[in-house]
């Protein structure tokens, strides 16, 4: 069992149902509030930016205060996420880190569009095993230690060659990004293979993703191609359906990342493959809310996929209206209290079809 997480069983029971997209009395609620008379177990040390996304010491006092201070409320579970950067996978073919307050960047290492050039050395993933072993015996049953955030092929090749050199390559060099997009492919399904073995105990036999807040009774990891937002349909069909259909087939759950309402136009061929459970919609800054694109969820729904949404307060009721509660996970955190918590678990239930 996992120490702050008090209603382990019931919340399983729900994550069972959600990814059988079967019949519960509600929709999968992840609802996070302050935990009355928590305490600091830990000095508050300042890190170093490196430090904070390194360091499974600094990484556990960290995640053990804010255990302290939060009640993780039905599905909500306390998690910490192993952060190598969005798509650091690229690490492994010879990007290094930039690590800033809040994020990690990688600057371009590819010079030319020499496929030579793109080489998975094996011993530059020997950090990141390190430290994931190191924070799962930190971690013990005290909390989830999720899988990390090495997600989207392509997009892990635009941090090797860069943005725009990238964009060019598409038109005059696609052969060459077909051979480096499988040769990352292969890489990482290597790696994130090997980290699942060693957190799925920690994780009860499954995997848990942070700011989804899910789990799943088995290997379940994040895709995306934050990329995509800057390329064609025809473009995403040629470089980007091929890296998905291979992803989502080597692992038992897979989540898909839509990252914007410019993602909407690679919809139909996101829901065209078969392994991608979920759709994960984000709403990017200055766009439109979550509930403003109810079509586009109902017809992810339609489609047998399942949705995960982090709305504002007051779109959960549209939400729960206008949704089936099969297959649906809907976080947010920092209610007040308990009571308003039991408010929206009542609702839920009002809502359930």
């Amino acid at each position: 069992m996992i120490r702050y997480k008090d209603n382990w069983e019931d919340a399983k029971k729900h994550y069972e149902a959600y990814w059988e997209h079967s019949s519960t009395d509600r929709c999968c609620l992840a609802i996070s509030t302050a935990r009355v008379g928590g305490k600091e177990l830990f000095p508050n040390r300042p890190a170093t930016p490196e430090e904070a996304y390194t360091d499974p010491q600094r990484m556990h006092e960290g995640m053990m205060n804010g255990c302290e201070r939060t009640e993780y409320l039905y599905e909500c579970i306390p998690s910490r996420i192993l952060d190598f950067g969005v798509a650091g996978e690229c690490q492994y073919f010879g990007s290094v880190p930039n690590y800033t307050p809040g994020t990690i960047w990688f600057e371009p290492i590819i010079k030319e569009p020499d496929i030579d050039l793109i080489q998975f050395d094996k011993s530059k993933f020997e950090p990141h095993r390190k430290i994931t072993q190191g924070l799962v015996d930190l971690a013990k049953d005290n909390y989830f230690v999720a899988m990390n955030d090495n997600c989207g092929i392509i997009d892990a090749l635009a941090h090797l060659r860069g943005t725009e050199n990238l964009l060019l390559d598409m038109i005059e060099n696609p052969d060459f990004v077909h051979e480096a997009r499988d040769r990352i492919t292969a890489a990482w399904k290597e790696t994130q293979a090997e980290v699942f073995e060693i957190v799925k105990e920690n994780n009860l036999g499954g995997s848990t993703h942070s700011w989804m807040q899910l789990w799943a009774p088995g290997r379940h990891l994040q895709l995306q191609c934050d990329y995509s937002c800057m390329i064609s349909p025809k473009m995403f069909e040629e470089f980007v359906l091929p890296e998905l259909e291979e992803t989502s087939s080597a692992f038992d759950y897979c989540t898909y990342h839509l990252d914007g309402v410019e993602q909407l136009r690679h919809l139909d061929m996101i829901l065209s493959v078969k392994g991608i459970n979920n759709i994960q919609w984000t709403r990017v800054a200055g766009q439109p809310r979550t509930s403003d694109n109810i079509e586009a969820l109902q017809k992810i729904q339609k489609a047998g996929k399942g949705l995960v949404l982090l709305p504002e307060r007051d779109e959960v009721e549209f939400l729960m209206r206008n949704l089936s509660h099969k297959g649906l996970q809907i976080c947010y955190g920092g209610v007040k209290d308990r009571e308003e918590a039991e408010d929206v678990i009542k609702l839920a239930k009002s809502l359930c079809h």
